[in-house]
């Protein structure tokens, strides 16, 4: 039977006795020798002195033709041979030798094993474009070499290296046949010794956990790590099987624990192949450079900063990457590790070799808002995916094409490069190409971008700027999608609340965030609730500094309670209380609906809070509404709030701030003003609107601090927004401390 035909049949020869139990009858005293003999061949890097006992072990072969041992070494010289000279035809003399073996002694696992390692060598070596042809016809090397290595298995279930060599090669290739046949070499194995060994463990939990089943894989990667293995290796993969189970705390426990513990180069690798899809060039030098004992915080670090720059919760952006990387797999993964590059591909990624340019987008930023493909015998498979992005950023579009790349999309800048580069370049340059030509291709993309729609309804003098222009923005969107990562919150509904925000200090002198909102009723959905109407809602609020540090923050469920549902018109308001540090932040507010996939993030809010035990100065401004029924109470009476930051014409303003730092009786002149922002050029010629000042003294009562409450009168001030500024200055010195606040007068009521 030819080599190739018998290689393919192994597998087949595997289902068949897999029911079997079969012990090799190959010596332990064999093995051991030939082991030994591999090692003292792999010390060896002179190829003539490798040639020189090539020719020596021939002739001895000559006169020995029936013992398997002795074409088993001269099999392992000759791989030797082919790793040192890199050529290929040293591994075919290697696969020859182990052929004979195999016929010579068919219960022996190690002519089979040494085929599958060869196998895997010539597959390395092959010439570029017929390798990925072959694998997709399933008779590349690494075909045969998983079948190889499934054969020594299915000889002798307890062979440990042929077990992981097996899953390694079937983990590369994803070709579910292969899959099954490692997952069932590993089963068969577990009764035996090697179904303990750890590296046995570590691959039958891989292979578990990619044919998906996450709880067997869960039980495989503990009982590796209770057989006492790599600690960071094993942590890195329980919390990637706790993630896809579903278990995201348990997962982000086991991670950052895992990271704790004392790292071998092999379990720092296992953090840093996470790091790679997402970290740039600068944090992965980082971490490379970092001594042991600070991997686990720099990881904090690395991660958390990514939760608070999406508004997530803690560990949620490590979670979503093992759920991405498990997605990417299953989805993008490449057909064959090699990859080369033309003059048209305008993206190149040297640093992996496993997904194609859709995994790398989607390991960046997950699934698309969209994805749009259009099929026709004139362009090449395509696909576009669109991330809906809010102003300035703008949204995101990636077209990729497999232009000659066998199941390997591509990025390319413009959608018409689906035609081939150098088609696209003459679509693009010649304006005696009619639109119908493109007009498919162009329709199928129509609800991607504007800028289809155009193009399509353009004739061919107006199509070439446009298409220079689509192939601008291409150019722009792959630098930011290749560079950049996120986790954006995503709502079916969004809420569109108002969010405003003021800091006070507490009973103790320490500062809190008072955060502000109202929810238009229009966009609520009500349950039924004892006595009238429920709305049930999460609400979180993350400050945090300018290194996305995450510094303070809420997290909280509540349920607000009305006789009857939310009229349109009117709003829902609250408020929500955060003690924060002194300091220069920002901080996102987020809300959901339970139950109705409604919510909103309102990100990046600036607030600056200062110190409020020491030295003399100011809260934020808090201008309420006597009729805006939503107070905050506080030592002398509540404080009225206004979270539409809106007055009526000819309405009060209720102003309360506190002052800090100050004796009893001293003396502070305040001098408050208020001006238009967006007068008119009628106000500004006429005079109209130009705001009001007023000036008096503030004399403290307490020591420490005080609050001092004002009535501003709004009457003569046209509809329009404007700014109240507060200038405070203590008579016995110092420096002066301003405060603002914006505000709109309207005709609108407030709830």
């Amino acid at each position: 039977m030819p080599r190739v035909t018998r290689l393919l049949a192994a597998t087949a020869w595997l289902a068949v006795t897999a029911g079997a139990t079969r012990l090799a009858a190959q010596q332990p005293a064999d093995r051991a020798r030939l082991d030994s003999l591999s090692a003292s061949f792999n010390a060896i890097s002179d190829s003539t002195t490798l040639l020189a006992m090539e020719r020596t072990r021939i002739a001895y072969a000559k006169l020995h033709r029936d013992d398997p041992l002795v074409h088993l070494a001269l099999g392992m010289l000759a791989y030797r041979l082919g790793e040192v000279t890199v050529g290929t035809s040293h591994f075919d003399d290697a696969t020859g030798e182990f052929d004979w073996a195999s016929d010579l002694r068919p219960e022996w696992p190690y002519p089979w094993y040494w085929m599958g390692r060869t196998q895997l060598a010539i597959g390395e070596s092959r010439f570029i474009p017929l390798q990925n042809l072959r694998e997709v016809l399933g008779t590349d090397n690494l075909s045969l070499a998983a079948s190889a290595f499934a054969r020594a298995v299915a000889l002798d279930p307890s062979f440990g290296r042929a077990l992981v060599d097996l899953a390694t090669t079937a983990l590369r290739q994803r070709i579910a046949p292969r899959l099954d046949v490692a997952l069932r070499a590993l089963r068969l194995a577990a009764a035996t010794p090697a179904g303990r060994e750890r590296a046995v463990l570590l691959a039958r939990g891989r292979i578990e956990l990619d044919h998906g089943s996450k709880d067997s894989a869960l039980v495989a990667f503990r009982d590796y790590l209770a057989a006492g293995g790599d600690s960071g290796v094993g942590g890195v993969e329980l919390a990637r099987a706790f993630a896809l189970l579903g278990q995201p705390d348990s997962a982000v426990a086991a991670y950052f624990g895992a990271a704790r513990s004392r790292l071998t180069p092999a379990g720092r690798a296992s953090f840093r192949r996470d790091l790679v899809w997402i970290a740039t060039p600068e944090e992965l030098k980082a971490y490379d450079g970092l001594p042991a004992d600070s991997l686990a915080p720099w990881l904090r670090r690395f991660w958390g900063e990514r939760d608070v720059e999406d508004a997530r919760r803690p560990g949620a952006r490590l979670v979503e990457q093992f759920r991405r990387y498990a997605y990417a797999r299953a989805h993008y993964a490449l057909i064959s590790p090699h990859r080369y590059y033309g003059i048209a591909d305008v993206f190149r990624d040297t640093t992996q070799r496993e997904f194609d340019d859709r995994g790398v987008i989607y390991m960046r930023h997950g699934a698309p808002d969209a994805r749009v493909t259009y099929s026709d015998q004139a362009v090449e498979p395509n696909e576009t995916w669109l991330y809906r992005r809010p102003p300035p950023e703008g949204d995101l579009v990636f077209h990729f094409v497999a232009t000659g790349h066998v199941q390997d999309y591509r990025l390319v800048e413009s959608l018409l490069d689906a035609y081939g580069f150098s088609t696209a370049v003459i679509l693009q340059t010649r304006n005696d190409i009619p639109t119908s030509v493109v007009s498919g291709l162009l329709d199928s993309r129509a609800q991607i971008a504007p800028i289809y729609q155009r193009l399509e309804s353009e004739g061919p003098a107006g199509r070439g700027p446009l298409l220079a222009q689509e192939r601008e923005d291409g150019r722009r969107d792959i630098r930011i999608g290749t560079t950049t990562d996120d986790y954006p919150l995503r709502f079916a509904r969004d809420l569109d609340p108002l969010v405003s925000s003021f800091v006070l200090a507490d009973s103790a002198r320490h500062p809190v965030l008072h955060v502000v909102f109202a929810l238009p009723g229009a966009r609520l959905t009500a349950y039924p609730a004892p006595g009238g109407a429920g709305y049930p809602f999460e609400f979180r609020v993350i400050v945090y500094d300018s290194a996305y540090r995450r510094v303070a923050g809420l997290d909280t469920m509540r349920v607000f309670r009305s006789p009857e549902p939310v009229p349109d018109g009117s709003y829902l308001t609250q408020q929500l209380s955060v003690p924060v540090p002194p300091g220069r932040y920002h901080y996102h507010f987020v809300v959901s609906e339970l139950q109705a996939g409604a919510g909103a993030v309102v990100r990046a809010q600036p607030v600056d809070v200062p110190r409020t035990d020491s030295g003399f100065t100011a809260s934020d401004l808090v201008l309420g509404r006597q009729d805006s029924h939503l107070v905050l109470p506080v030592p002398g009476g509540d404080i009225p709030l206004n979270p539409l930051g809106r007055f009526p014409r000819d309405g009060t303003a209720q102003l309360y701030y506190e002052l800090y730092g100050l004796p009893r009786g001293a003396a502070v002149s305040t001098r408050v003003s208020v001006k238009p922002l967006d007068r008119s050029f009628f106000q500004r010629l006429f005079g109209g609107a130009r705001g009001a000042s007023l000036q008096y003294t503030t004399v403290t009562d307490t020591a420490g601090r005080v609050g001092v409450r004002q009535r501003i009168v709004l009457g003569g001030l046209s509809p329009g927004r404007y700014r109240l500024t507060v200038t405070f200055r203590d008579r016995a010195g110092g420096r002066p401390v301003e405060r603002e606040e914006e505000f709109v007068i309207g005709h609108a009521k407030a709830p």
